[in-house]
């Protein structure tokens, strides 16, 4: 058993990411548009499994920088927040919403039948639903403490949540991004936008989003170390008064982390003072890439492979109702364009993983394509503030019809 430091595990990320940016530009995995954070954790993963199997060699890695990583992330979000820029996203956020909120339902009933089908305790159906798969490894470890409980006594209720936000981030991570680029390809949206390319790209998708060269640069160059310094000292401070008010307010520090890094935006939208928004973008990606890595390279997939038949059954037809829904409902309602594209791989990755593999998949869509403030404002507020609340409700509901 090796067990590494916050150092050690940092350091292990940063190579795992740049191994994943190099097999990002291969052909196949370049076609695939899948992100360089999911093909360099998902390798570092297959790896760990080969020795632990093989070998009998553990390694563990600290979990503190992962949070961190998190709330930066968001706080560049807030930060970079353009007021000169008004986007008319209020009706498509209602329905992405909406449709988030019925795919739990139909989550819910899926997972309930098929429990049904195999005489098993019909809670366990919500376990490997909405509760793991929409909510994540948050929504299990809470909804686990409370079916532990009388009348439930589901004794394993968190390793199966545990095992079941494994599968749903997995295959988040893997399929999001690939579908939104099929939906993309099939329906040639990509020609049919390419008079506008040069018009929506952002100059700061442009310098910074392909190639890690441009990274490097405004990082390191004398002329944007200033900014990048000004940039990383403001997401410090938005992400320790994060971490400081949720001592005290048991709310998700992410929100704490929007809400600074945005009353920072409106003083200097105030008081007339600009942000360097190529250097914020950069950091805020590089930081939501190593978060990504880190977080595929710890999964546990000992707990994936013990989750048993009836539940493992379950999760495969939850994942093809996923892709189902994807395809056929939420890219048509709204429009099959382009942002309905972006907003269907949005969707696989938030309702089977989280909010963070969600806006993985819709960064890469937008790095080999082009950007969408509308549709990243639409996930954001709605996988932040939103769906967690929602999923509360729908879950609440199940359990007192069951």
């Amino acid at each position: 058993m090796i067990s590494f430091g916050v150092f050690e595990t940092f350091g292990a990320g940063l190579l795992i990411l740049g191994f994943g940016y190099l097999l990002s530009k291969l052909r196949i995995f370049s076609v695939l548009c899948l992100p360089a954070a999911v093909l360099g954790g998902v390798f570092a993963l297959s790896v760990l499994v080969f020795f632990s199997h093989f070998f009998e060699l553990k390694i563990s890695f600290d979990e503190s920088p992962k949070e961190s990583l998190l709330l930066a992330f968001f706080a560049s979000l807030g930060l970079g927040i353009d007021f000169s820029k008004k986007s008319n996203f209020s009706k498509n956020f209602f329905i992405f919403l909406g449709l988030c909120t019925f795919i739990m339902v139909l989550q819910n009933l899926l997972g309930i039948t098929i429990i049904s089908l195999f005489d098993k305790q019909k809670e366990l159906g919500l376990i490997a639903g909405s509760i793991s798969l929409s909510g994540s490894f948050g929504m299990g470890a809470f909804w686990s403490e409370v079916l532990k409980t009388e009348p439930y006594n589901i004794t394993n209720a968190l390793d199966i949540s545990i095992a079941c936000a494994t599968f749903g981030v997995l295959f988040g991570s893997v399929l999001g991004a690939p579908l939104g680029a099929f939906l993309i390809e099939k329906f040639v949206l990509k020609k049919e936008n390419f008079r506008l390319q040069s018009k929506e790209k952002s100059h700061s998708q442009k310098e910074l989003g392909t190639e890690l060269g441009n990274a490097l640069v405004l990082f390191f160059s004398k002329k944007e170390l200033k900014n990048t310094i000004i940039s990383a000292l403001l997401l410090a401070f938005c992400v320790l008064c994060a971490s400081a008010i949720k001592l005290f307010i048991s709310l998700p520090a992410i929100i704490f982390a929007l809400i600074f890094a945005f009353m920072l935006r409106v003083l200097c939208y105030f008081f007339g003072l600009n942000l360097a928004q190529k250097n914020l973008a950069l950091l805020g990606n590089f930081c939501l890439a190593l978060f990504l890595a880190l977080a595929l390279m710890s999964i546990d997939l000992k707990a994936l492979l013990d989750i048993g038949l009836p539940l493992f059954v379950l999760l495969c037809l939850e994942l093809v109702l996923m892709l189902f829904f994807v395809f056929f409902i939420t890219f048509r309602v709204f429009g099959r364009d382009y942002e309905a594209a972006l907003l269907s791989a949005a969707q696989c990755g938030l309702c089977l993983g989280a909010t963070p593999i969600a806006l993985a998949n819709l960064e890469k869509l937008e790095l080999r394509f082009f950007s969408s403030k509308s549709a990243l404002a639409i996930l954001c507020l709605s996988g932040v503030f939103f769906i967690d609340f929602i999923n509360v409700l729908v879950i609440w509901l199940f359990l007192s019809f069951l």
